[in-house]
């Protein structure tokens, strides 16, 4: 497993990065069929798994077919998957999982079934090891929904389903939290003030300009704000809100609560100013991106409407909602899908392969992968990563001024390297006296020395190992801290779900073969 990430930003722990989706089955596809039909087949299968997934919600919900049809069409065909597609953000795919967690939510609490909501946990768990903010889209809509059925029903049994969904979640992302969790403690992301004005709010909503070039409405891209609502999706959630207040109550209240975060920073006490005192919270970034929950719960209270319409007596009103439901679909499509066009440009400009692994420089920004499959590390990350750029005068590109290599004596002496891994680095060292072998990557907690004699330490923020006098052989390693225990976390949580499951299906059996 390539714990470390050589390629980008002079060395960073692969796990702890937020924005990568390495712990996921979906790794498999570009591992089988390679980078591009991998990608594709990875954007396609999410997209197809919101579908469902916003379908067997509505049905959870008590929801007909076609109005079932809406929350599964509406929410995957806004401009905010396409337009970070477009711009490879694809750990927004992340939240493809969200109306299937709260399907399993509903199920649990209507079936009685303890081993759906562990279920949902793990589904949970999916949201952040394949993305961040999905995590905590989840988590929040989790929470309304269970408070909200606990105060109608007046039971314990939905607050017990959402802890389960909480406690597994957390059980099973243990091997990627653990080192997202150190990495933003050790570099905690510098946050600028972010927030939309009521007109950049409406304009990002509701727009058929949802192109990727559109003019920015606040601090940043347009791309980062946009989450098109079109007319036949919000005449329908209207509908849903005052058709029936009882179930749509806590679809509106999620839609207000995500539309103040999605305002961002528009005063001392805004919800978000408020969010960054949670632990590690003061990483979340734009607040555009509070308009991915927004959109889902207006999903719910069109697809609420939709259902609403479908209950009149009246033949007019089943017809009316399919047309609502066709004209919002077509409508979706058109103006969000051509973004999808964006996903291919023309071939970044990158450095001609190396043969051997090296730190290169650029000033513009960076293209990763191409310098990557050129077999060399990016040093510029700029904004484009969660580890800072390393400080000026540690890590140095071949093509900078003072770069000595990617390994060297700082004394006296012959070192040659005998072996190169992203986790594993192997030297014979000889040197008349003791000194110190450097590599030319930061150094970061992990790093230790498995055979030689010697200690790993930070020279200037690098890789350093201080190595006595006489030859011999070095070798360092990588391996994340508690990564042992947090995968036998995640391992326990595995097994106790396949126990639960076991123990309620036999349940059911056994009650199904002795109905007196």
């Amino acid at each position: 497993m390539p714990f470390w990430n050589p390629y980008k930003c002079g060395g960073m722990p692969m796990l702890g990065n937020p924005e990568s989706a390495i712990v996921t089955p979906f790794l498999l596809l570009y591992l089988i069929f390679g980078l591009i039909p991998g990608m594709l087949l990875e954007i396609y299968l999410h997209v197809a798994i919101m579908f469902a997934g916003g379908y067997v919600l509505g049905r959870e919900l008590g929801l007909v077919p076609l109005a079932a049809l809406v929350l599964a069409a509406m929410f995957p065909s806004s401009s905010w998957l396409s337009l970070h597609i477009a711009l490879g953000h694809l750990n927004f795919l992340s939240a493809a999982y969200i109306p299937w967690i709260l399907a399993l939510l509903l199920a649990s609490c209507r079936l009685r079934r303890w081993h759906l909501a562990m279920l949902g946990g793990l589904l949970c768990a999916l949201t952040l090891t394949e993305g961040n903010y999905g995590f905590v889209f989840a988590a929040m809509l989790v929470a309304i929904v269970a408070v909200w059925y606990a105060t109608t029903q007046l039971s314990v049994r939905p607050l017990l389903a959402a802890s389960l969904i909480g406690i597994f979640a957390i059980a099973f992302s243990m091997p990627r939290l653990i080192p997202t969790a150190e990495l933003l403690t050790i570099h905690p992301r510098e946050i600028q003030l972010s927030y939309l004005s009521w007109h950049g709010a409406l304009v990002s909503l509701f727009s058929r300009d949802q192109d990727l070039c559109a003019p920015m409405v606040a601090s940043f891209l347009f791309s980062e704000y946009a989450g098109y609502i079109g007319a036949p999706f919000a005449l329908l959630a209207l509908i849903g809100a005052i058709g029936n207040v009882r179930k749509s109550f806590p679809w509106v209240l999620g839609a207000i609560f995500f539309f103040t975060l999605f305002r961002g920073d528009t005063s001392p006490n805004a919800p978000t100013m408020w969010l960054r005192l949670l632990p590690l919270a003061g990483n979340i970034g734009l607040c555009g991106r509070w308009v991915v929950p927004l959109v889902f719960c207006v999903g719910v209270l069109a697809a609420l409407g939709a259902q609403s319409l479908c209950e009149r007596p009246q033949q007019w009103g089943r017809r009316l909602a399919g047309i609502l439901i066709t004209v919002g679909v077509a409508d979706a499509w058109l103006v969000c899908a051509p973004n999808y066009r964006y996903l291919f440009q023309p071939a970044a400009r990158a450095p001609a392969p190396s043969q051997t692994f090296r730190q290169y420089y650029t000033e513009w920004a960076p293209p990763f992968t191409s310098i990557a499959m050129a077999g060399m590390g990016s040093l510029s990350c700029g904004d484009r990563g969660y580890h800072v750029d390393p400080p000026k005068g540690t890590v140095l590109g071949y093509n900078q001024t003072g770069y000595r290599g990617e390994y060297y004596l700082l004394g006296a002496g012959k070192v040659t390297e005998t072996l190169w891994s992203p986790n594993l680095l192997r030297y014979e060292v000889d040197v008349p006296q003791t000194t110190s072998l450097v590599v030319n990557q930061i150094m970061y907690p992990g790093w230790r020395l498995t055979h030689g004699n010697g200690f790993a330490y930070a020279e200037n923020g690098l890789i350093a190992v201080r190595v006595p006098s006489g030859r011999q052989e070095i070798e360092l390693v990588y391996t994340p801290r508690h990564i042992v225990a947090a995968c036998a976390i995640a391992l326990f949580a595995l097994a106790t779900l396949i126990v639960v499951w076991r123990i309620e299906s036999q349940s059911v059996s056994r009650r199904r073969s002795n109905p007196c």
